[in-house]
C-alpha cells in the first residue's frame, strides 16, 4: 500500500470516527443519557487512541514540537471543561490558578493530548476525583495530574485499554519539548497521601 492510498485511508477512518462520535451525542442529547451514553463514551475513547496513535507513528516515527506561547491554565480550563462529563461520575477540577504561569512556551495541541491520555490512565483508578494543575519547577513549566485511587499498578495485559499508547505518547511529548539541552520528563509516582500522581515537565 503506498503513502498516499494509506493517507487517505486514515483521513476517512478518522472523519468516520469523528461523525459517528457526533450522531451519538445528538442521540444522547435526544433521550438522555441512558440511550447511547456509554457508547457515544466508547467512541470518544477510540478516537482518541486513534489519534495518538497517528500522533506516535503516523508521520515518520520522529515526534517535533511546534511551539508558541500559550497560558497554561487556559488549557487546563479547556481539558476540564471538555475532559470532564467524560470522566463522570468522577469529579474532575483544575489547580490553583496562581501555581501556573502566565504564559509557556509549547506545543498546545501534543501537549494536550498527552495529558487527556493521562487522564484516562487516571479515570481507571480514580475512586471520586481527579485533578489537573500546572506550575514552575526547576526552570521547567510542570502538568501534574492527581488521583485519588490505590497509586500506580502494574501493567495489565488482559485490560483491552491498557495498550502503552499513551504512556508512549506522553514520553514522546516531553521529549519532544527540549530547549538548550534540556528535556521534557513524563513521570508517574505514588503521592505520600495516597493516590497516583502524573507529572508531564516541559522544558
Amino acid at each position: 500500500m503506498g503513502p498516499a492510498l494509506a493517507a487517505l485511508i486514515v483521513h476517512d477512518l478518522k472523519n468516520g470516527l469523528g461523525a459517528l462520535e457526533a450522531q451519538l451525542l445528538a442521540l444522547q442529547h435526544t433521550h438522555g443519557e441512558a440511550v447511547g451514553g456509554a457508547t457515544y463514551k466508547h467512541c470518544v475513547e477510540l478516537r482518541q487512541r486513534f489519534v495518538q496513535f497517528l500522533a506516535l507513528y503516523g508521520v515518520d516515527g520522529n515526534m517535533r514540537a511546534h511551539s508558541a506561547d500559550e497560558s497554561p491554565q487556559d488549557l487546563i480550563r479547556l481539558i476540564c471543561k471538555d475532559q470532564g462529563p467524560l470522566l463522570a461520575p468522577l469529579s474532575l477540577q483544575a489547580g490553583q490558578a496562581d501555581q501556573a504561569p502566565p504564559y509557556w512556551y509549547f506545543d498546545r495541541r501534543l501537549v494536550r493530548l498527552a495529558l487527556e491520555a493521562a487522564l484516562h490512565n487516571a479515570q481507571r483508578y480514580a475512586r471520586s476525583a481527579i485533578s489537573l494543575s500546572a506550575q514552575v519547577r526547576d526552570g521547567m513549566l510542570v502538568f501534574v495530574i492527581d488521583d485519588d485511587g490505590p497509586g500506580p499498578q502494574p501493567p495489565d495485559r488482559d485490560d483491552p485499554q491498557s495498550t502503552g499508547l499513551g504512556t508512549a505518547l506522553c514520553q514522546a511529548v516531553a521529549t519532544a519539548h527540549d530547549l538548550k539541552g534540556r528535556r521534557g520528563f513524563a513521570t508517574l509516582a505514588r503521592r505520600p497521601e495516597g493516590g497516583a500522581r502524573f507529572e508531564l515537565g516541559l522544558a
